[in-house]
């Protein structure tokens, strides 16, 4: 478990940007928290066009629910923040 230390220089990281998307969902954590390997293969999820009447924040929380352990964004990014602090 990471200490909230931890954490919060993860947050701090990120508000001055010194952290990438990437380095945050690594292929690790998609490993380890969705049936897909990486981040790529996350990202190609939402090259298909939603469906009519299908907003583009319902298409991502569907994907998120569809392909990882996770109910919604903020879900995953708290955890995605955790899992980095634990490296």
């Amino acid at each position: 478990m990471s200490s909230k230390i931890a954490i919060k220089g993860v947050m701090k990281m990120l508000d001055e940007e010194s952290i990438s998307t990437e380095d945050l969902l690594s292929d690790e954590f998609f490993k380890k928290y969705s049936s897909l390997n990486s981040l790529e293969a996350f990202e190609d999820k939402f090259n298909i066009n939603p469906g009519k009447g299908v907003t583009k924040e319902k298409q991502t929380e569907e994907i998120i629910r569809r392909y990882t352990e996770f109910k919604n964004l903020d879900e995953m990014k708290n955890k995605a923040i955790e899992f980095y602090a634990e490296d």
